[in-house]
């Protein structure tokens, strides 16, 4: 039985419609990314699965692409919208404008998993669009329906006018979400989604940003060997810069050095640490005692020249130190949990024993939960005290809040992932005032009862009665050292921190809160409150 066959589109080619308000974000960019994703899973799935470019540089006529889909019961071309409103935000899908085979069954699925996956205040809607000639006014979609589809889309993943939405899209990680949603609704619809062996998006690639930082790792390292030497803590941060020059993950290569070498102990290793091998490099049968290099860097340089071999087909950005290199089948395991031969699909892969991968993978759990639990620099202790102790009520306050948007919509718990059960829609020019009575992850409770919203769209309000007041309130850290910041942001620069002994927790009060930071009573400066809980 031939395969069903899809065909997608990333709809624009080059460095093509900057955000106007996000500029290093471009629409372009993004569906390259998105398509290539949702290719990878669709063919999960069981798909056949076609694309309409070879390359981002390349152009191609809007009609031809469109007819590419000939013998694809499915065309598809992503974009993201623009428009001179910067909280519009709603996801759009453009279908058959006479409804041709109910197209409009899988566009509205769709634009739904896309708001919800997205968290649009404005929920997600389908349109059509006619030409002066009656038939359909985007050259994609007429020659679609030219080479005979009824479901052939365009689909807009919200508008890159709107500051919060663009920064959302221009995450590689949201990407993957918002490709594994679409796909899943694809899949459903066309009977397809029995058939998955495995849900790769659940797994872990191998290439991209270290999600761990060096003092988890230098943290880890510490707990799991006492005796540690110092040149192997001095030449952590290594693994972090050379897998950023190849865009492969440092921190998991640090977790395999730790499992290669028993966490630097090199007991039972077939390998010294003078050897700067740090992951049994060359080590194929017993007896052998493995490459060697020069430096701790070189040394880490070959381990992740070898990781990218494994992980992906693009070319190395350094020259090639890795002696082994042209050995590996090229993109052969791009998830760690493939890197074991008896787990990896193609039978191919770093390590013979069984759940390599999988072992990797509990080290860097274990050095992600280490150390501070906070990206970013140290920053020495400012020389004021973080806080004044804490005499402050802690209970919560209601208060009052005015929308920043038209519609916004309600949902039944506390996270976009939760169902819409309604919306405040306010008339033009017009604010009413609503009560929040529980806050939880940026999410605000009515007192009404009627479910949750996010507070990113509100502000605060006065009272009739004069002004609602900021209500100081306690916290304590969720860490042990956490950063305290000029401002509130990420991107100020850190002024102190506050640092905790072990098995004791102080409680500091926040007097003023703003884009999920508050400021401490004692004039210290901003800590991000991710990093805490409140106290009583």
């Amino acid at each position: 039985m031939a395969k069903k066959k899809i065909c997608i589109d990333a709809g624009h080619y080059g460095k093509y419609n900057r955000s106007p308000v996000v500029p290093e974000y471009y629409e372009s960019d993004m569906v390259w990314k998105l398509h290539l994703m949702q290719k990878e899973i669709l063919e999960g799935y069981g798909f056949e699965v076609i694309l309409t470019r070879g390359n981002q540089a390349t152009d191609r006529g809007l009609y031809d692409r469109g007819y590419a889909a000939k013998g694809c019961v499915l065309f598809i071309s992503d974009h993201s919208n623009a428009c001179g409103t910067e909280s519009v935000d709603y996801p759009v899908v453009y279908r058959g404008y006479d409804n041709i085979g109910n197209c409009d069954a899988l566009a509205l699925k769709l634009a739904k998993v896309i708001a919800s996956t997205m968290g649009t205040v404005q929920a997600g809607r389908t349109a059509t669009r006619r030409g002066s000639s009656g038939g359909e006014y985007y050259g994609v979609l007429r020659g679609a329906r030219a080479a005979g589809l009824t479901d052939y889309y365009i689909v807009e993943h919200s508008f890159h006018t709107n500051a919060k939405m663009t920064r959302w899209l221009l995450n590689d990680s949201n990407l993957r979400k918002l490709a594994e949603a679409e796909c899943r609704v694809i899949a459903e619809h066309y009977g397809m989604d029995s058939g998955k062996a495995e849900d790769k998006g659940s797994m872990t690639k191998i290439t991209g940003k270290a999600e761990a930082t060096a003092e988890q790792m230098a943290a880890y390292i510490k707990a799991k060997n006492g005796s540690v030497a110092q040149s192997v803590i001095d030449m952590i941060p290594l693994y972090l810069s050379e897998g950023e020059a190849e865009n492969i993950r440092g921190d998991i290569a640090f977790a395999q050095s730790c499992l290669e070498t028993g966490n630097f102990t090199f007991s039972g290793s077939a390998v010294k640490l003078s050897q700067n091998n740090f992951c049994g490099m060359g080590v194929t049968k017993n007896g052998e005692t493995g490459n060697s290099f020069s430096t701790p860097q070189l040394g880490i340089r070959a381990q992740v020249q070898h990781l990218k071999a494994y992980a992906n087909t693009t070319k190395l950005k350094q020259d090639c130190i890795d002696p082994r290199f042209d050995l590996v089948s090229r993109g052969c395991a791009p998830y760690v949990e493939y890197l074991g031969i008896q787990e990896n699909p193609k039978g191919k892969g770093w390590a013979a024993g069984a759940g390599y991968g999988g072992k990797i993978l509990k080290i860097l759990d274990a050095i992600k939960g280490a150390g501070s639990g906070q990206s970013g620099s140290g920053g020495q202790d400012s020389g004021k005290k973080p806080d004044d102790g804490g005499k402050q009520q802690a209970d919560f306050t209601p208060y009052l809040i005015t929308t920043t948007c038209d519609v916004l919509n309600i949902r039944s718990g506390a996270g976009a992932g939760h169902s819409v059960v309604g919306a405040i829609r306010e008339k033009a020019g017009k604010k009413n005032k609503y009560t929040i009575v529980e806050e939880k992850d940026g999410w605000g409770r009515l007192k009404s009862g009627a479910g949750w919203i996010s507070l990113s769209y509100t502000k605060k309000a006065a009272a009739s009665g004069g002004g609602t007041g900021f209500t100081p309130y306690l916290i304590t850290t969720t860490c042990d050292v956490l950063n305290i910041r000029s401002g509130a942001g990420a991107g100020h620069s850190v002024v102190g921190a506050i640092r905790e002994k072990a098995g004791k927790k102080n409680k500091y009060t926040i007097v003023e809160e703003k884009d999920g930071w508050g400021r401490l009573k004692s004039g210290a400066g901003w800590i991000s409150l991710f990093y805490t809980k409140k106290a009583s």
